[in-house]
Parts: structure tokens; C-alpha cells; sequence
């Protein structure tokens, strides 16, 4: 087992994972900051070596990366819970986002009411509102002002800033 992951690390890699947040273009990089935060493994090495535009590669490394850093399996609900509590922390350490920047990239991803993370649901839910000039002071949309700021001052992961940056490159 790789021991120089956290454990919140290794939730975002598999959460981001699970969800299929991540673009196989970014995976090299992911690596490599893996490989800088002293991760081992032969995979986690060629994965960092890849070209960006050799999906078929990458598709083939990320499990055994996955495997070799001892990324633990998640349930939907368990990665979608991850997966919004990172959008928000990213959200919060970008002050030049525009507004609802959580929801809306939650909503992009989980564009479905039955999904089954519940800040997603409730983001679907909100983001009905985001754009409608009539709604600027109804309840709707203090609802949906609520839910961005709860997930910009959620709990933050540990996650070393320049694996999530690598990680949440088109997120937000």
C-alpha cells in the first residue's frame, strides 16, 4: 500500500473516479503529482508519461493506478457527497468564480433529480432559479444562495492544493 496519501486524498481520486469528473486528458497530470507527493508504483510512473491525448493508455492505467494507491471502491451517494464538498472547497479558494459556481457545475454533472448524492439533488433543484431575473428575491433563490454557501464553507478535504488543482482543472 501506498502510505503517502491521506485519506481524503484517496476518497477525491476515487470519488472523481466513480463520478467520471475527470477528463482522461488530466490523468498524466494527476499522476504526476502523485508521483511528486512520493506515490510508487510502475502505473502511477507510465500514467505520468502519457500523453494527454492518448486516451486509450490512460483508460487502460487508471485502474491499476487506482489499485496500487489502495483507492478505496464508493458507493454513488458516498462519491457524490465527496465529489460536492470538493466543488465547494474549490469554489471557496477561487473568489473570482461567478455566482452559484457550485450549483452549476453539481447540476452539470448531476443533471437528474433521482441522483443520489443529496447536495446534487438540491442543486438540480436550484438551479431552475439561478438565471430568472423574476426569482431575484423569492424564496427560491435564497434557497439556492443557502445551498452555494454551504458548500463553499462545507468541511474542507485534505487534499494537497496541487493534486486538487490538477484535479478540478475544468470543474469551475
Amino acid at each position: 500500500m501506498n502510505g503517502v496519501l491521506t485519506a481524503d486524498e484517496r476518497h477525491a481520486i476515487a470519488a472523481a473516479s466513480r463520478l467520471g469528473v475527470l477528463l482522461s486528458s488530466q490523468w498524466p497530470d494527476i499522476a504526476a503529482h502523485l508521483l511528486v507527493q512520493g506515490a510508487e508504483g510502475e502505473a502511477v510512473a507510465e500514467l505520468a508519461g502519457v500523453p494527454r491525448t492518448a486516451t486509450w493508455a490512460v483508460d487502460e492505467l487508471v485502474p491499476q493506478v487506482l489499485s496500487d494507491l489502495a483507492v478505496p471502491e464508493l458507493t454513488a451517494g458516498q462519491a457524490a457527497d465527496v465529489i460536492a464538498r470538493l466543488v465547494g472547497q474549490v469554489a471557496a479558494t477561487r473568489p473570482a468564480v461567478g455566482g452559484f459556481a457550485a450549483v452549476r457545475a453539481l447540476v452539470r454533472w448531476g443533471a437528474d433529480p433521482d441522483h443520489p448524492g443529496d447536495l446534487f439533488r438540491r442543486a438540480y433543484s436550484a438551479s431552475e432559479w439561478l438565471d430568472c431575473v423574476c426569482h431575484a428575491g423569492s424564496d427560491e433563490r435564497a434557497a439556492a444562495t443557502a445551498l452555494e454557501r454551504r458548500l463553499r464553507a462545507g468541511d474542507p478535504l485534505m487534499v494537497d492544493p496541487h493534486l486538487l488543482r490538477a484535479m478540478s482543472a475544468h470543474w469551475i
